[in-house]
């Protein structure tokens, strides 16, 4: 009769419930495109993890996706994430897209 009841199951892990840090090293998988685009309107916690200064350090451009095609502001996108970093960026990549005035825009902030 034992056999007839389904196994144990793990409980659930509340994502709420990670730290920030966490939090944004999953995210950052998704690239800053995608976490500019979409990925901060999920939800006031993944909003709360993005206004952060210190995770944005480090920028990547690079992860375009279908963005590039469909005529997205990437350099309004990267001058936002660059204010975002409050003059805390130490690394960022715009190589396919970057631009003189980008450059200058990123350097004033810096």
């Amino acid at each position: 009769m034992d056999s007839l009841l389904p196994p144990p199951q793990e409980p659930y892990r509340n994502w709420v419930e990670l730290t920030q840090d966490v939090t944004a090293s999953i995210l950052w998988k998704l690239g800053a495109v995608e976490i500019l685009s979409a990925a901060q309107l999920v939800c006031s916690t993944w909003r709360s993890v993005w206004k952060d200064p210190s995770v944005w350090r480090s920028i990547d451009m690079r992860n375009l996706g279908d963005l590039w095609h469909m005529g997205y502001g990437l350099k309004k996108m990267c001058r936002h994430a660059v204010d975002r970093s409050s003059g805390g960026l130490v690394d960022i990549n715009i190589e396919y897209f970057g631009t003189d005035d980008l450059l200058k825009y990123i350097a004033d902030r810096y």
